[in-house]
């Protein structure tokens, strides 16, 4: 599946336009190759920050709550991030809000993977971010949602787990797949909603040859079950480094536990029917972390 082609023209042009407007003092500094994600793009300014616009129309609401609830939570978190330093309005043709935020150095994790040793880091990470989320914060319509709601999509992608595992000389325990998810939905949600990341894969995700980097990409912010930010992680570390976050969370109820298996087999599963090859692998990896799949 491709991302949504831009519904406004975002070029260098545009870039160094909004910037003259706006923020003047930064015009000096090189811009860097664009890069592109399904809901922005960001351009590097210099060697520490970066021009992040909205693509869509769909996705301006993701930058107005940046904008409007990360810059707050930010201010307490300790763990390297992407930070709003400067505010953009609508201007030089470009009808949205964008933002100037902090660059991190590394890669993505979908491109050097993370190792287990990623784990501790990363759990700290999320504990600051897992704090209780006001009544008005944004609710995630993927994300935010009871696991219940994930269980058709489930069913259909064992199945096309099933059918495909041989060809990659892989085999699905369906039975232990299965116990995964009913241990999952019956797991009762024993700990409050919270500030969620709620698109933790590794493409949001900094490595530095392995080790912990940071988070990038906060465009889905929202409530939810931190047990759906726990369940990413099947997708971004090795099984031990999962543990090791989990453990550096501050330890899992047995419930939580379960439902992140859940979360985790429901987007391991996912993943691994994309027809992108990288995105597929990153899914029948975290089977395989999960258990649920192994070798023929």
């Amino acid at each position: 599946m491709a991302a949504p082609p831009d519904e406004v023209p975002i070029d260098p042009d545009v870039v160094r336009a909004l910037l003259a407007e706006q923020h003047p003092d930064l015009v000096p500094l090189p811009l860097g190759r664009r890069y592109a994600g399904w809901d922005m793009a960001m351009y590097p300014l210099g060697d520490d920050l970066a021009v992040r616009l909205p693509r869509t129309a769909a996705s301006v609401g993701s930058m107005r709550s940046e904008l409007r609830w990360v810059r707050e939570l930010a201010v307490g978190w300790t763990f390297p991030t992407q930070r709003v330093v400067r505010v953009g309005v609508p201007g030089a043709g470009y009808p949205w809000p964008w933002a100037v935020v902090t660059w991190l150095p590394g890669v993505t994790a979908a491109e050097v993977p993370l190792a287990a040793s990623a784990g501790p880091p990363l759990g700290r990470a999320l504990r600051q971010v897992h704090v209780p989320a006001p009544t008005d914060a944004p609710y995630n319509d993927e994300q935010s949602i009871p696991l219940a709601d994930r269980s058709a999509g489930v069913v259909a992608s064992l199945a096309h787990v099933e059918r495909e595992g041989p060809a990659r000389g892989l085999r699905l325990d369906r039975a232990l797949a299965e116990r995964t998810w009913a241990d999952a939905l019956a797991a009762p949600v024993d700990v409050p909603r919270t500030w969620i990341h709620a698109d933790l894969h590794p493409h949001n995700l900094v490595s530095v040859d392995g080790r912990f980097g940071g988070i990038l990409d906060w465009a889905d912010v929202a409530e939810g079950d931190p047990a759906t930010d726990l369940g990413f992680l099947w997708l971004d570390l090795p099984a031990a480094g999962v543990a090791a976050a989990y453990d550096a969370c501050g330890g899992l109820s047995p419930a939580t536990a379960a439902r992140a298996r859940g979360v985790g087999l429901a987007l391991a599963t996912g993943w691994a029917g994309w027809d992108d090859p990288l995105t597929s692998a990153i899914g029948w990896r975290a089977l395989i972390g999960l258990g649920v799949v192994r070798p023929v």
